[in-house]
């Protein structure tokens, strides 16, 4: 494994990058094929987080990994994977039943013309983010207020701003009524 111990937050990013790979073609897959495109949208997602970390690109909650590039996976497979017969016809949402031409005959040769318009969206919504992203962090990153403090960084932003000094209250003897607090120190975590 990457890390040689277990990461809950990978863990679930990995289920959570299925479930967004599966969202586009739901309509329009088998379920087998929900299956395998859920998976490869896990290995999706860990080969996209390794690439971010190789080119040093900050994404600490791996959300481009997870949503990016598995929603991009997910547009992709629904043209793939699609119910249709072979890549001669194209369910798309229409179920079980081809996309029918002006005449009602099955469209033939419809699978291109579907990729460009799936491709086209995921350019469309690249920019959309891009576009709404810059609007947001660069005043923040102009006026100073994007970068945590030298000290927040050393004691790591979950200790610093995330984990309350008082994590959980527990009932004494089993009883609502009285609580203890179970105090958090912060500690700093090495590597192993």
């Amino acid at each position: 494994a990457q890390l040689k111990k277990y990461d809950i937050g990978g863990f679930c990013n990995g289920i959570l990058a299925g479930l967004v790979s599966i969202t586009a073609p739901c309509g329009n897959v088998e379920c087998g094929f929900a299956f395998l495109i859920a998976i490869l949208g896990a290995f999706i997602y860990e080969g996209s987080s390794m690439l971010l970390k190789k080119l040093g690109i900050d994404d600490p909650i791996d959300a481009f990994a997870v949503h990016g590039a598995c929603g991009a996976w997910g547009a992709f497979s629904a043209v793939f994977f699609d119910m249709g017969e072979g890549f001669n016809h194209f369910n798309g949402w229409s179920g079980f039943d081809c996309n029918l031409d002006d005449s009602s005959n099955c469209k033939k040769d419809a699978v291109g013309a579907i990729m460009g318009t799936n491709v086209a969206g995921i350019f469309a919504i690249a920019a959309w983010t891009a576009f709404w992203t810059a609007l947001i962090f660069v005043p923040l990153k102009v006026t100073g207020m994007l970068r945590a403090s030298d000290e927040v960084q050393e004691a790591g932003m979950d200790m610093a701003k995330h984990s309350p000094p008082k994590a959980y209250t527990h009932a004494e003897g089993g009883g609502p009524t009285t609580t203890q607090t179970v105090l958090v120190e912060a500690t700093k975590v090495v590597p192993a």
